[in-house]
């Protein structure tokens, strides 16, 4: 019979599956009903790879008869295990609530009088199965279960015990509780009462975070959390917790067992001892009303009951009757009572004559309670004090010695120790290290200096220290000044004429860091270069400074000014003015133009050109100039105009397409074609004209073809 879908079915003729309300790594989990008793009940039926396993089975059996022999107010109780057609299955009692686990997913971290609620009522439930040398090894949210009025149930005793030996050897199968194993379990060493208390202080912190103090990727990473990680510590998760429960979930998490708690009693002691020093009150949940005693309600009578009572409405010998006997029933119940107050004054007498002082000394305040309760002592008081010698939580001492006779209702004081005293840590950050662990020696604690760092406080303070300020520890505990060697200083490198990129990589090797101040528009310099700095190169600064520099830009952008129709001198003014210079010269023969006039430039008036950009000129040349310009090729002669009137072809060799055109044209010719010569770039300017410059035309024609060629050519 397999695990799953089962519901509906019956189990051995009498527990019914009604329907799947949960299931873990091990068994699914039904609420079911018992045909037999009519109750309604919670059955575990076992999973077929862990049912296909003998030896497992018979010790998933024997301890969940050893489960079955528990019984606590804060322990499910399991009634039956059994089997049917190879399915095998544990009844228990049903407890409608929710798991811890879901509570805590649904509202998160729980206030810590909360959790000190739910973890003393688990301690409660510990202590009645280890007393039956019974561990449950899997304690965990998902098997915490929280009533509608809010008392803890703890789940599931016996079959963590039986899984254990199954589940450290499948990392798939503890995937669901390694993180709540304690390391000796994990590393399969002999388990103790111990053991259970460590998983305790696992969900104390859950409880108190919403977050598990251990976690990695995978089980194997989790596991070896537990066993090396430092103990976290609930406030460095958020958690606003007092420094008396800090002290218990870092107790309870120790790696030794030797150094947590000795038993689930002397936990709760601790725990109710740190709900009494927050707010005075106890840690339980109320605990459920007592049932009512029965009463006999007699109904009203159908008719009506005549005005004279019921005596009237009854014929005479009935009402003497019933008289007598009422007045036989008093006198009983008077005698009865007579008795039982007789009864309890000897009891009293009794036991005022053997009322002695047990011996509580050295016992956790838990059981030194039930001891003193047991021995007829109910007025009790609690001293707590520091006790360096006496570990917290234990009585160290009492009002009445032990075997002093003692009358009812005599007042017994018990002194409690808290464990050393706490100290404050004060705030020695900043402070000489030689005050600072003058101060912490004063107070009773050790000093460890750390290796001294190299830092912006000044040198010889402290500028860390561990635990930090504000923090309780005991007397005695060792605290950590870390001392600063003050600034390292280093000698910045000279930076000026090297590229950005190769100055980044200077000062990084130098240990300092770059940034760039602003970025200057040059001429002459390439961009990116820098230069200047500051500090300046050779200064000596604290490593890891910042280094700003300047470096150079591309040139601004300027207007280029209108050099037309002005002099070469003034043409060359204007445009250095500007932050321009002038480039090539040409002369053209413009017998109508001033020789020295500038008649056309490139780049053209109020174009955007970079600072420092040449701008080329053709300035008019006579008739009688034999030359083209300084820059620019050699003017052929002029001859006579030619028959149709037209003057000479004017030289407009090493001018710009546009510029040739507009002086051409203003000779009275006209451009037929242009001509670009193989590899001319789209900046290419006349080489030469057909006619050339100085020819005439035949009459009626006045085209003129260009060729344009690289400069040079």
């Amino acid at each position: 019979m397999a695990s799953a879908g089962l519901t509906g079915d019956i189990l051995n003729n009498r527990y019914r599956l009604d329907a799947q309300v949960g299931e873990g790594g091990m068994a699914v989990v039904y609420r079911g009903y018992d045909l037999l008793l009519r109750r309604q009940v919670a059955i575990k039926v076992l999973r077929p790879q862990f049912a296909a396993d003998q030896a497992f089975v018979e010790r998933f059996s024997q301890e969940a008869q050893a489960a079955a022999r528990l019984s606590h107010a804060n322990i499910v109780n399991t009634y039956d295990v059994g089997q049917c057609d190879g399915c095998h299955y544990i009844v228990q009692e049903y407890v409608p609530g929710e798991t811890l686990a879901a509570l805590i997913a649904r509202r998160g971290a729980l206030p810590e009088k909360t959790a000190l609620r739910y973890a003393s009522q688990i301690c409660k439930a510990l202590a009645a199965a280890h007393r039956q040398n019974l561990l449950h090894r899997d304690i965990k949210p998902s098997n915490v279960i929280v009533t509608a009025e809010d008392v803890v149930r703890v789940t599931d005793f016996g079959i963590a015990r039986a899984a254990n030996e199954q589940t450290l050897t499948s990392v798939d199968s503890v995937l669901g509780s390694v993180p709540y194993c304690s390391p000796e379990q994990l590393s399969a060493e002999p388990l103790a009462e111990t053991s259970d208390l460590y998983s305790l202080g696992i969900v104390l912190y859950e409880m108190l975070t919403a977050k598990r103090p251990y976690y990695a990727d995978t089980a194997i990473g989790t596991a070896m959390a537990h066993v090396r990680s430092p103990i976290p510590d609930p406030a460095d998760a958020g958690a606003v917790v007092s420094p008396q429960l800090r002290s218990i979930v870092h107790r309870l998490l120790q790696k030794e067992p030797a150094s947590r708690y000795r038993s689930a009693g002397e936990v709760l002691a601790a725990l109710r001892g740190c709900a009494a020093d927050a707010d005075g009150e106890g840690t339980d949940a109320a605990p459920a009303a007592g049932d009512t005693p029965t009463a006999v309600l007699r109904r009203r009578a159908r008719n009506a009951v005549p005005a004279g009572g019921v005596d009237a409405a009854l014929p005479v010998s009935v009402v003497g009757a019933w008289n007598a006997r009422r007045t036989l029933a008093a006198a009983g119940s008077v005698f009865a009572l007579l008795f039982l107050l007789m009864m309890l004054v000897a009891a009293r007498e009794a036991a005022s004559r053997g009322l002695r002082m047990p011996d509580v000394s050295g016992k956790p305040l838990a059981e030194a309670l039930t001891s003193l309760r047991a021995a007829g002592i109910d007025r009790i008081t609690i001293r707590r004090q520091s006790d360096a010698d006496v570990q917290a939580g234990l009585v160290d001492g009492a009002s009445a010695s032990a075997g002093e006779r003692l009358k009812p209702g005599d007042l017994v004081t018990l002194s409690v120790s808290t464990g050393p005293a706490l100290v404050v840590l004060a705030n020695l950050v900043g402070q000489d290290v030689k005050q600072a662990g003058a101060w912490l020696t004063a107070q009773g604690l050790k000093v460890k200096l750390q290796r001294p760092v190299h830092n912006a406080s000044k040198e010889g303070t402290v500028y860390d220290m561990l635990p930090r300020s504000g923090a309780q520890v005991p007397k005695g505990s060792t605290v950590a000044l870390f001392p600063s060697a003050g600034l390292q200083l280093a000698t910045v490198p000279n930076l000026v004429s090297l590229s950005e990129q190769e100055a980044h990589d200077e000062l990084r090797r130098a240990g300092f860091r770059l940034t760039v101040r602003q970025s200057v528009p040059s001429v002459n310099i390439p961009p990116h270069t820098v230069i200047d700095q500051q500090p300046a190169g050779g200064s000596q600064v604290a490593v890891g400074s910042t280094v700003m520099v300047d470096v150079a830009g591309a040139p601004s952008a300027v207007v280029v000014p209108n050099a037309v129709g002005v002099t070469i001198d003034e043409a060359r003014r204007a445009i250095e003015q500007a932050g321009l210079a002038v480039g090539q010269v040409t002369q053209a023969v413009m017998p109508d133009t001033p020789a020295g006039t500038v008649v056309s430039q490139a780049p053209a008036a109020n174009e955007h050109a970079a600072q420092g950009t040449a701008v080329d000129l053709v300035v008019a040349a006579s008739a009688a100039s034999d030359t083209a310009g300084t820059a620019g090729p050699s003017a052929a002669p002029s001859p006579a105009a030619s028959a149709n009137g037209l003057p000479p072809i004017p030289n407009v060799v090493g001018m710009t397409v546009e510029a040739a055109k507009a002086a051409l044209q203003k000779a009275g010719y006209r451009v037929d074609k242009v001509t670009s010569l193989p590899g001319s770039p789209q900046s290419a300017r006349v080489i030469g004209t057909e006619p050339e410059p100085g020819a005439t035309t035949p009459p009626g024609a006045n085209s003129v073809n260009l060729l344009l060629g690289p400069a040079g050519h």
